[in-house]
């Protein structure tokens, strides 16, 4: 399922203006809580330490991607520097990464801007609960590490319901989230999380501790959130400490 031959850049609705426009914007976004405003923050704060710890790509994501017909137009929710991005554009997808972050943006755009391998990649400023394209554009998605970092039920659900809405008929989706009894949790929280709603910790070069927010996903629970998005849940599997779910529109 191919939707266009055309670059990405031709087609979609980009928020016009440079990125420090879009970060204006973004702040004033209709009902958008300060802890939501702080993932931004967050992540623009560690960019850097977290694109140099953070190369390869999933497994999973990488199974995923093998099932995707080349040409496809693909969007990476939540792309950051390109971790994933990138190896959909090595594999013949025409690619649009979308963050909220700046900076993860600008080191992405940097790293592939003088290969013309990466050429078919898009990076777009945008949130994930408010995608700045038409409906059924893109012919499969990832939302890899995302929906977990969004502060409410309805926040996360919106941007599953985003998702569906911008898929093509019959477009598919990888959606992971951080479970909520992965032992590694415990480790980095010193013991076991009391709630689902936690932040941990993440080491500067400097020393400096940055903590980052999370929603911990208890069993069932992205199901639940799938099923009420619309979207049709066909695999729900944990793997490595997450949750994923395989989600494909309605035809």
């Amino acid at each position: 399922m191919t939707s266009d031959a055309a670059p990405p850049r031709r087609f979609i609705a980009r928020p016009s203006g440079p990125d420090r426009d879009f970060i204006r914007r973004y702040r004033l976004v209709p009902g958008m809580g300060r802890s939501k405003a702080d993932v931004r923050t967050t992540y623009d704060r560690i960019a850097e330490s977290y694109a140099q710890a953070r190369v390869e790509p999933w497994p999973e994501v990488v199974d995923f991607i093998t099932d995707i017909p080349a040409g496809d137009l693909v969007l990476d929710v939540g792309c950051g520097h390109g971790r994933h991005s990138r190896p959909l554009a090595l594999t013949g997808h025409r690619v649009v990464g979308v963050d909220v972050s700046r900076r993860l943006l600008s080191i992405g755009r940097k790293s592939t801007s003088s290969s013309n391998e990466f050429r078919s990649i898009e990076w777009v400023g945008a949130d994930a609960t408010a995608l700045p394209f038409p409906d059924r554009t893109f012919d499969a998605a990832l939302s890899i590490a995302v929906l977990h970092h969004l502060p409410s039920r309805d926040d996360r659900r919106l941007a599953l319901a985003e998702l569906r809405r911008v898929l093509q008929p019959e477009g598919k989706a990888l959606v992971s989230v951080w479970s909520f009894d992965d032992p590694q949790i415990a480790t980095r929280l010193g013991g076991p999380p009391k709630s689902p709603d936690v932040e941990i910790p993440w080491s500067l070069p400097d020393g400096t501790t940055v903590h980052r927010p999370y929603h911990l996903f208890r069993e069932g629970e992205l199901e639940r959130l799938i099923i009420d998005s619309r979207l049709q849940g066909e695999n729900f599997f944990r793997s490595g400490g997450n949750w994923f779910a395989l989600a494909r529109t309605n035809g």
